[in-house]
């Protein structure tokens, strides 16, 4: 029983795109110092640009990790690639409804918090990059701080920026 009810917290942990996924309104100063987003009108010419991409990119790091700990299923699912994957230490879930399925049962769980870092973002193209956080999911009343390094692969198809695969790795407290 002890194990399953680690490995839920463990999921709850995980889900969160880390994301994708991920400071929450703890304060960390990743998500005040997210910049403006850029307009997602393909036509418009901060769209193409790479530092308007790159801010794009940024928000929807931000936001996965903010649905997260706000516990927003519509806007932590929006996030979320249809197509996504989530990886954590060599056990893998596809796609978006099964993933959304295990974030459910996380957020069903009470009294914790998501914080996470960004640590680097790095664009490959418009199209893709990648968003490597430093993340802990925090409930003081049970003492735990779950601490994880995530990588975020992101993706932009029809205009939005999603998280496409999530992969995660549990540290050492």
């Amino acid at each position: 029983m002890r194990h399953k009810k680690f490995a839920a917290l463990a999921a709850l942990a995980l889900i969160a795109g880390f994301g994708t996924p991920a400071a929450a309104s703890a304060g960390t100063s990743a998500a005040a110092a997210a910049p403006a987003v850029s307009s997602t009108n393909p036509g418009s010419p901060e769209h193409h640009h790479p530092s308007g991409c790159a801010r794009q990119m940024h928000a929807a790091v931000v936001e996965d990790n903010e649905a997260y700990n706000a516990r927003d299923e519509q806007r932590y699912q929006a996030i979320l690639n249809p197509d996504m994957i989530f990886a954590y230490d060599g056990n893998y879930t596809y796609g978006r409804d099964a993933i959304m399925a295990d974030a459910r049962a996380g957020f069903a769980i009470p009294g914790w918090v998501w914080t996470y870092e960004i640590l680097s973002e790095t664009m490959h193209g418009c199209d893709s990059g990648i968003a490597v956080l430093e993340t802990h999911s925090i409930n003081a009343a049970a003492g735990t701080d779950l601490h994880f390094a995530v990588t975020m692969t992101m993706v932009r198809e029809h205009g939005k920026w999603t998280v496409a695969m999530d992969g995660v790795h549990k540290l050492s407290s």
